[in-house]
């Protein structure tokens, strides 16, 4: 099944094609000059003809059988153009292969030898008409795409899906001298935003249009250098991630949504790969803190209304509202698959800390007596040694969740320092909550937790930063927590930790695609392995697509909690460049995913390849992020675009899950107004019309004006849920006028007034005092 999302709107298209005429060097990084072109070959077989390899489709497959001594196939791309690389997109089958393409009259060879691993193949740019692919066939051959692209002299990368309206917005021309001018078009080709290239990079941050575009990038120089078209618009980030976000989620889950068969235990998931809940993912994927982070950051946006339930859920043993978001039953999928499975993992363990905490925002859907039982379950095991422990690819420690790690996990991620601060906090809180006389234990071992984490952690050391691979935002968000939600207890030191840490990210950061970097001098994580392995592999260069799609979470997480405010700003704009890589801001022009035009709305340009087979068999699964720029591209060399090791994994999803959560934070705001909208208020009179306004990312359907609920809170505790209107049909905020003399909360002469958003620590509150 797949989430199909038109590629294009036809204005889209329509712009695309006008700027092509008008630009001659069109966004080529992006351009498959061969779609769509004549195509002939050998040998020839009915019912499936050569054109299956050219019409932009990749689920339209051309195959034959090794029949004959070679297979050829060549393309006519109808003029001349200096072509450099061709993609074989997931072609099968093959022994050797020979390119060429036709110059003066007869066929000059680009390439001769196996087909490599990187799929790209790059060469240094010829004038042709027609390329030719010929190739001995050691069994059936499967060949869904090729794609040919022409040599850019001018290269410009922007992010595919597009630019939030108040967001930072930043592009790279990694062939741009600085001074070279650039322009912001609209579709008609008028310029509505100029500026100048700096380091390679053109900031139009100060860009705020009215209309969602579509718009492009032209850069001036010798030869003019044009994007392909973009739009900006309130949310359109969160317009094209969130839906593909649960899509995966959806459809990666163990035995896919039937757990009735579930029969785990510590050698074998029963998943049918290693794995819980699901598939492949192992103790360290974060799934229920990653699932509960982004409800809790925007619940609106998770509405039945808005998100329709997709899965199935076969074997839970409970059933849940018919008005039950397809977020939560995850979130309660999961909790039923770790109880009836009697999970017994560190790591584990905490993903059940985050459900008891979150629970009273989750009982209107979940019966009370799953509460009860992780309850029950959690607090008898939690602080366990090894009896009975879970050791899938593990690190030697104990499970006595009350002690202090000093243990620094890998590059595989299954360890990031300070994993059980936060999971011990809320743990504290349930034990309060339930007047338990051991909450201090708990309290006691994040505090002594987070403390060592202040006196040894180096950030200069990569290891605990960005070679954590996909799970570096587990430690920063921990640190942040405990400093936001416990101010007056926190160690000794902890803002001043974050602050270093933020000072490490920047120093960097300072390079062309504002990305942050393994060290100074390396681009990308090497090794999975322990530095002190003796196989470790320095001249590595890994997949790491979690730990880019996942950045803005310990970035975001650290701006809710430092004061420096050109710290916060250069952390925002970073935030968003990582996201900008993820969705194309690269220096292979591509989005992680291989399936992007199908799955991201908005998207050019898909990854290289994906994985066949694999543990998880994500072939079919929807919003995967299958890869990363490796090593050889950085700063920036087309010609060596090897994508290296290729695999999506649900541990790059759910880091990336929480970065679209701590993006969804970062912006939301709910404040009191005067009942025209003119001035925030703090103080009304009991008698008086008031407006109320929640800025956050929900407008998600730019076609339709959508609605939000708030919470309201008097004095005394009464609550009642109002809904906002949207404010115009492609709005930033959503808004209403209340009376306070016959609101649906009764307020006094002398009471108050609050209004909230958000759940747990993502909830954002506005006071108003009743004079």
């Amino acid at each position: 099944m797949r989430l199909i999302h038109p590629n294009k709107s036809l204005r889209w298209i329509a712009a695309a094609g006008l700027l092509a005429t008008q630009w001659p060097v069109a966004h080529a990084q992006t351009v498959n000059i061969a779609k769509g072109k004549a195509i002939s070959g050998f040998p020839v077989v009915a019912d499936n003809p050569f054109e299956n390899i050219v019409d932009g489709n990749d689920a339209t497959v051309w195959y034959t059988n090794p029949a004959a001594p070679v297979n050829y196939f060549e393309v006519k791309l109808g003029k001349a153009y200096a072509v450099d690389r061709v993609l074989l997109r997931g072609f099968r089958g093959k022994d050797t292969i020979r390119i060429s393409v036709e110059k003066n009259g007869s066929w000059q060879e680009v390439y001769n030898g196996n087909q490599p691993d990187k799929a790209l193949i790059s060469f240094t740019p010829v004038t042709t008409e027609k390329v030719r692919v010929e190739y001995r066939a050691k069994q059936k051959t499967e060949l869904p795409e090729f794609e040919v692209y022409a040599h850019d002299p001018q290269p410009v990368f922007v992010n595919q899906i597009g630019y939030n309206l108040f967001a930072p917005k930043r592009f790279t021309a990694p062939l741009t001298p600085d001074g070279a001018a650039f322009h912001v078009v609209d579709a008609a080709g008028k310029s509505l935003f100029d500026g100048t290239v700096k380091g390679h990079i053109g900031d139009f941050t100060t860009f705020k249009p009215t209309q969602s575009g579509p718009y492009t990038v032209v850069v001036d120089g010798p030869q003019k250098g044009t994007s392909y078209p973009f739009e900006v618009a309130p949310y359109v980030i969160e317009r094209a991630s969130y839906r593909p976000a649960m899509a995966f989620m959806i459809d990666d889950r163990c035995w896919y949504g039937n757990s009735d068969a579930y029969a785990p235990t510590d050698k074998s998931a029963d998943c049918p790969s290693l794995g819980v809940a699901w598939r492949d993912s192992h103790q360290f994927s974060f799934e229920l803190q990653s699932l509960l982070a982004l409800y809790s950051a925007n619940p609106e946006a998770f509405s039945v209304e808005r998100m329709p339930v997709e899965g199935i859920y076969t074997g839970v043993r409970d059933k849940l509202p018919e008005n039950t978001p397809e977020i939560v039953r995850l979130i309660h999928w999961a909790v039923d698959v770790y109880l009836r499975g009697q999970v017994n993992h560190t790591l584990l363990k905490e993903q059940l800390a985050y459900f008891l905490y979150a629970y009273p925002d989750l009982s209107p859907y979940i019966p009370q007596k799953v509460y009860a039982e992780a309850r029950d379950y959690l607090f008898k095991i939690w602080g366990n040694e090894n009896k009975d422990r879970w050791h899938w690819y593990d690190l030697d420690h104990s499970a006595n969740l009350f002690q202090t790690y000093t243990l620094v996990g890998t590059g595989k991620g299954q360890f990031p320092p300070g994993h059980s601060i936060v999971p011990n906090l809320m743990m504290y809180e349930v034990a309060r909550r339930e007047r338990r006389n051991d909450a201090d234990a708990f309290f006691k071992a994040a505090f002594q937790q987070t403390d060592w984490l202040i006196k040894n952690l180096d950030w200069t050391d990569p290891g605990t930063t960005k070679g954590q691979r996909m799970n570096e935002h587990v430690t920063m968000e921990a640190l942040a927590y405990f400093l936001k939600n416990y101010p007056d207890k926190a160690p000794k030191g902890l803002r001043e930790k974050i602050q270093a840490w933020a000072k490490v990210v920047i120093s960097r950061s300072d390079n062309m695609w504002d990305y942050r970097k393994y060290v100074d001098n390396k681009w990308v994580i090497a090794d999975i392995k322990a530095t002190s392995d003796p196989t470790y592999n320095s001249k590595g260069s890994f997949n790491e697509p979690g730990n880019i799609a996942g950045f803005p979470a310990p970035a975001l997480a650290a701006v809710s909690v430092l004061n420096d405010e050109a710290t916060k700003e250069r952390l925002r704009q970073l935030a968003t460049a990582q996201m900008d890589n993820v969705y194309g801001r690269n220096p292979t022009g591509r989005h992680y995913s291989y399936d992007a035009l199908t799955d991201f709305e908005g998207a050019d340009l898909g990854w290289f390849k994906e994985l066949e087979g694999g543990a998880a068999s994500l072939q079919t699964v929807r919003g995967v992020l299958d890869g990363s720029p490796k090593e050889g591209v950085y700063p920036y060399d087309p010609y060596s675009g090897d994508p290296g090791h290729t695999e999506g994994w649900v541990t790059f999803n759910t880091a990336w899950m929480a970065g679209l959560a701590y993006l969804a934070a970062d912006v939301t705001e709910i404040q009191f107004y005067d009942a025209e909208f003119k001035n925030r208020i703090q103080q009304a009179r009991s008698g008086q019309k008031i407006g109320i306004r929640l800025t956050a990312p929900l407008n998600l359907d730019p076609t339709k004006s959508e609605k939000a609920m708030v919470v309201l809170t008097d004095s005394k505790g009464a609550q009642n849920r109002m809904t906002l209107d949207e404010a115009g049909t492609n709005g930033v905020y959503f808004q209403q006028v209340i009376d306070l003399a016959a609101s649906p909360v009764a307020v006094s002469k002398k009471g108050g007034l609050r209004a909230s958003y958000g759940l747990g620590d993502f909830k954002k509150e506005a006071v108003l005092t009743i004079k």
